[in-house]
């Protein structure tokens, strides 16, 4: 019995069923490229491509342990690290899943110089309340700088974090420089043009706000798998040709 259900493991983590995987998953990717990002987003959300996932990824990581106990260790952090990706993302949907008004994980704020707000909003036009947040963000300025030319340089938003029994803190958030308070990524979205109840036109900014719990598990799986990819390949453009790996 043991031996039957060691040749139908060794069968499933072998060398042709990976292949067919990568060769599946690769083709779903280019598949999935060509809905959009917020069509993906929804497929990849249902609950059997999770599923898939995380028997995928508790496949990769017992091949991981196999490899280890063979001394393959460049080819035991490569399954590794995708399982860990792989882990991560799901810790991230399971925080999508279980968001509510008093825990949000996701929403944005559109400000103006001197608002201060603690609830994050939803929808197209940020009409719908997403949940509040455990501190409070007060925008000190947002600046927009242009080239000598015309088209916008950078643009960023100061902002001061208000926690409680805390020091305030200020942080400058610009686009792909994120701050990072309290288990939330805050990224600077985007900005425009409005007017206030007065008619006085303002420039507001646009603060997106996401907390992915399982994010240092997918950068964790990622060095992890950078590292022994590096280490497969010195091992095979080191080993002596006609030689065995």
């Amino acid at each position: 019995m043991i031996a039957t259900m060691s040749r139908i493991l060794n069968k499933l983590l072998g060398l042709d069923v990976a292949l067919w995987l990568c060769l599946l998953l690769a083709g779903g990717s280019v598949a999935l490229a060509f809905v959009g990002a917020e069509n993906a987003g929804a497929f990849m959300g249902r609950a059997e491509c999770q599923a898939g996932t995380l028997v995928l990824a508790v496949g990769l990581a017992v091949s991981g342990i196999r490899a280890i106990r063979r001394r393959r260790f460049d080819s035991a952090l490569m399954h590794l690290g995708c399982a860990c990706v792989m882990s991560g993302w799901l810790v991230g949907q399971h925080a999508l899943r279980t968001t509510s008004a008093e825990h949000p994980a996701t929403g944005a704020m559109a400000m103006i110089d001197g608002d201060k707000m603690d609830t994050l909003w939803a929808g197209a036009r940020l009409d719908k309340p997403a949940g509040k947040l455990p501190f409070a963000v007060r925008l000190e300025k947002f600046t927009v700088e242009y080239y000598d030319q015309g088209p916008v340089r950078e643009y960023r938003s100061r902002i001061t974090i208000l926690e409680p029994d805390k020091e305030p803190r200020v942080e400058n958030v610009r686009v792909n420089h994120p701050a990072y308070v309290h288990g939330y990524h805050i990224y600077q979205m985007s900005w425009g043009e409005s007017a206030d109840r007065f008619g006085r036109p303002v420039v507001y900014t646009v603060l997106q706000f996401i907390r992915d719990p399982g994010l240092p598990v997918v950068y964790t799986g990622f060095v992890v798998l950078l590292v022994g990819t590096l280490w497969f390949a010195a091992r095979f453009f080191a080993r002596p040709k006609g030689g065995a790996a």
